[in-house]
């Protein structure tokens, strides 16, 4: 397995010039690319990798800031979509497949808005809007989620505590275990970029601009992203298809990796 880190630098531009974002590769064939949410890294889609890797060519990067890749001064969607563009360049194949999760899915969204191309998009557990952009939902999220941050403390304090409180079946010790470990690491300055950034995204008017064979991918127990939200994404895109995994929670990749897996195979294939 190739595992690719990109140089640490905090004063590069976030776009032509911008390094390449750390990231890691397996298989060979047609290009899936993995974009992990809020709480992974590159490490997130280890069992889809695995279970893929022999059709096709597999990549899931780490988002600015994450793993090796190096951090941004300023985090916006449009750079996190230009930084996506510059691995997309750097490996040198239009992805068969944009495999976004939650606020990977968010990015992906942001992408195509942008001008970015794949065959096929998969937008799983994620939506077109976080909450409503500048309302006070937003902003009481924005204080609660921060206020750790603010005590002092950093990801790897409460990352088993927020993991937890997102899975169904709570007795998946394992499958928990895997999530806080690639969420443990993220560095407290990152995680408040994210969530500051998160916050804004609003991409419900590109819904009926995106073009790209889309599956929406719900799951049954998520309360971070409802599947009926999901649905109501689907109904917006052009052409989509709805898919809700069941006795899963919001991180399906890891609980129910074999569902999840499986959900994704089927629409690339065709």
């Amino acid at each position: 397995m190739k595992e690719v880190d990109a140089p640490i630098v905090t004063n590069g531009g976030d776009f032509e010039d911008a390094p390449i974002p750390s990231h890691k590769e397996r298989g060979s064939g047609p290009l899936l690319l993995f974009l992990h949410g809020l709480g992974g890294n590159r490490q997130s889609f280890d069992h889809q990798l695995e279970a893929l890797s022999d059709r096709y060519r597999c990549v899931a990067w780490d988002v600015p800031g994450y793993g090796g890749s190096a951090p941004m001064a300023a985090m916006t969607f449009p750079a996190l979509a230009a930084r996506l563009d510059r691995l997309v360049q750097a490996l040198g194949d239009k992805p068969h497949a944009v495999i976004g999760h939650s606020f990977g899915g968010m990015i992906a969204q942001a992408w195509l808005s942008m001008g970015g191309a794949c065959g096929k998009l998969v937008l799983a557990q994620t939506s077109a809007a976080f909450g409503k952009p500048g309302s006070q939902w937003n902003e009481d999220f924005l204080k609660a989620r921060l206020a750790p941050i603010e005590e002092g403390l950093a990801p790897c304090d409460f990352a088993r505590q927020l993991i937890t409180s997102m899975f169904f079946d709570r007795s998946r010790a394992t499958a928990i275990k895997e999530a806080v470990r690639t969420m443990a690491p993220l560095p407290a300055a990152t995680y408040r970029q994210v969530i500051e950034c998160l916050v804004t995204f609003d991409g419900r008017a590109d819904l009926e601009r995106i073009r790209t064979p889309t599956l929406c991918l719900a799951a049954q127990h998520d309360r971070t992203a409802p599947p009926k939200s999901v649905a109501a994404m689907a109904e917006r895109i052009p052409g989509a298809k709805y898919q809700r995994l069941p006795d899963a929670g919001h991180l399906a990749y890891v609980e129910a990796p074999e569902a999840f897996t499986a959900a994704i195979a089927a629409f690339v294939a065709h």
